[in-house]
């Protein structure tokens, strides 16, 4: 009796402080029933017709309580507003809370947010035409392991695991050059790194119920007493990179002004000013490229496999996208160029529409940095509110897109010259304002190279011929579990 007097009053004291207080002139909170879990279940299992009712209802912006926290959405209306507003809002303050690597790396990444922005703008983003060529090669060389000659049809499965070793392979040699990044265990690491951290820090946070720090640092946890799956990824990442570093170091002193500098962002590291050549922090080099890797391969992995189902599951677009690349190809003689990439506005095309319909219906999160943010309609909400935009609403957008928005229409921005990269008020699948992701046009570059080399050596279809559905995981989705049926092109 004494154990049951003892829960409900631990029980009545959780839902008296976790009650939603709510400062003045708030947008309107959606009725809810339970106390503490407010909408928790309806946002997870049914988050578009959940949010959609909410917007019918009440418009924008509202407020719901998730994982008894109070968080307000905004659609199509204020997701530009909130974008412009970068000095009231930060996306890494939400991230920190769901991937809390700032508890299990050597140092603090979010601390240094605008190196990496920097790091990823300039030695990623801005050397593409250096990286061209290597990155060609490296896809000749995972599309001949990971999916072969198919001179005969050959299924293909876990094609999200496949594309995240192809974007490993690319991103590795990029990050620690072309010697280290031979290896297999590296690329491996690279690929699965995410994916072993994801199966902790993607939980469902039902102890933010009770408070958020409970949550993360029982997610944590398990890294903290030793069960850590980035332990075995640093190893064979220091391991690799190790030689790599000391080379260049002894490189650096014999040749003095004369050292040519490598191509590829450990490079970078190594020209800053903090680096020691003579003390080397392999765990800080390591947890740098790790931030890197945890942010970028697995949604341009992603990415690629809802690519590859898009085109594998719409033949009636296969002649005229072929007919491009092959033009194309035949022009450059088989020696393409970023120029010539660019030129591909079907293709283009094509992957602005594919990433348009990724099916996220929360994309970019953000949290309130300054004391308040008020709306342009006069609400007010107070700083730490989480911020959600309802992203749909701008992707599908009917007064942009037309009445038919949420069909696939491939070549929509052929004519309207629009790069697959270029964010705007609807297209906010890279974010938007100056704050957008700035590796967007590394992930663009990776996803036109792939898919036209793709296009040109192989046939590809989906099981049974249709385009197979993604799978809902709250409000985010993960690419068709279906195999994909690949076979070489016959030559004409």
């Amino acid at each position: 009796m004494f154990a049951l007097l003892s829960f409900i009053f631990l029980l009545i004291v959780v839902i008296y402080i976790k009650s939603p207080r709510l400062s003045e002139n708030e947008p309107p909170l959606i009725p809810y029933t339970i106390p503490v879990i407010g909408h928790t279940f309806s946002y997870l299992f049914d988050t578009e017709n959940f949010i959609k009712k909410c917007l019918k209802e009440y418009g924008e912006p509202f407020n719901i309580i998730i994982f008894g926290k109070v968080t307000t959405v905004v659609a199509q209306k204020y997701i530009p507003e909130v974008t412009k507003a970068h000095e009231n809002f930060d996306s890494f303050e939400v991230l920190k809370e769901i991937v809390p690597l700032h508890l299990i790396l050597d140092y603090n990444p979010f601390d240094i947010i605008d190196f990496h922005a920097k790091t990823t703008r300039e030695q990623l983003s801005g050397k593409l035409s250096l990286y061209f060529d290597k990155m060609q090669n490296d896809i000749f060389y995972s599309l001949d392991k990971w999916i072969g000659e198919c001179n005969e049809p050959r299924s293909i499965k876990s094609i999200w695991n496949v594309c995240n070793h192809v974007t490993a392979k690319l991103i590795a040699n990029i990050c620690i050059g072309e010697e280290a990044s031979q290896h297999e265990d590296v690329v491996h690491s690279f690929a699965v790194l995410s994916h072993d951290m994801n199966r902790f820090f993607f939980l469902p946070p039902f102890l933010s119920f009770i408070h958020q720090k409970l949550h993360e640092f029982v997610i944590s946890l398990p890294f903290l007493i030793g069960f850590n799956p980035i332990a075995k990824h640093k190893k064979v990442l220091i391991n690799r990179m190790k030689p790599v570093v000391e080379n260049r170091i002894q490189q650096k002193k014999i040749l003095g002004d004369s050292y040519k500098q490598s191509d590829d962002i450990l490079e970078f590291y190594m020209s800053q000013p903090d680096f020691d050549p003579s003390n080397v922090n392999y765990n800080y080099l390591a947890d740098l490229l790790f931030f890197l890797i945890v942010v970028g391969i697995v949604t341009t992995g992603r990415s690629l496999a809802n690519l590859l189902f898009d085109y594998a599951g719409r033949p009636e677009y296969w002649d005229e996208l072929y007919e491009e690349a092959s033009t194309f190809n035949e022009e450059c003689n088989g020696k393409l160029t970023l120029n010539d990439i660019n030129k591909m506005i079907k293709l283009d095309s094509f992957i602005r529409e594919s990433l348009r319909h990724t099916g996220d219906m929360i994309i970019v999160p953000r949290a309130v940095t300054t004391d308040h943010y008020t709306f342009s309609n006069g609400y007010t909400v107070p700083k730490g509110r989480h911020v959600y935009d309802f992203s749909e609403d701008c992707l599908f957008s009917e007064s942009q897109y037309g009445p038919d928005s949420k069909s696939f229409k491939p070549f929509q921005f052929v004519s309207q010259n629009i790069s697959a990269s270029k964010v705007d008020r609807t297209y906010v699948i890279f974010g938007g304002g100056r704050h957008a992701c700035p590796g967007r046009f590394y992930a663009v570059l990776v996803l036109k190279l792939i898919l036209y080399h793709v296009i040109l050596k192989y046939h590809v279809r989906t099981e049974n011929g249709n385009m197979p559905k993604k799978s809902m995981v709250g409000p985010l989705t993960n690419p068709p579990e279906e195999s994909l049926i690949f076979e070489r092109r016959k030559e004409t």
